[in-house]
């Protein structure tokens, strides 16, 4: 069985300035977002991530861009959320890449993953040393 997968990739250049891809992948679907940071970009994400879910109302999220705006690169969600009062948890993803018309996509869907999962998402994140290791991979963890 396929599992659902984060990959995190960045090119960083002389000047320490990052381009980071993002590749969100589910059997039935993948989504790609780039953007632009420093090294430290994920880092309060993934402090965050490390102590979800507080409560059963808890989200934490990590947004990049803005939604429905063209002249932006493009809109990344990445949230966390309990998906259920049980403790069931996810990530919400959408990714828009603020075209016009006919080259406009945006993908919304969830990842199912236990809360453990989740925090080991955040100490990757975290952890990540930008400039020794170009990628990182977490993959969902449901029982």
């Amino acid at each position: 069985m396929k599992k659902n997968k984060v990959v995190f990739s960045v090119s960083v250049d002389d000047d320490g300035d990052c381009l980071f891809d993002v590749d969100i992948i589910r059997p039935d679907v993948k989504a790609h977002a780039y953007f632009y940071g420093d090294a430290n970009t994920f880092d309060a994400f993934g402090k965050t991530l490390m102590a979800f879910p507080k409560n059963a109302a808890d989200t934490v999220g990590f947004e990049v861009g803005q939604a429905g705006h063209p002249s932006t690169l493009v809109y990344l969600l990445i949230e966390a959320y309990c998906a259920s009062p049980v403790g069931h948890t996810a990530l919400r993803i959408i990714v828009d890449n603020n075209e016009e018309r006919a080259a406009h996509h945006r993908f919304e869907f969830s990842i199912a993953s236990e809360a453990a999962s989740i925090n080991k998402l955040g100490t990757l994140l975290v952890n990540w040393n930008v400039s020794d290791t170009p990628e990182i991979v977490w993959k969902s963890q449901i029982s």
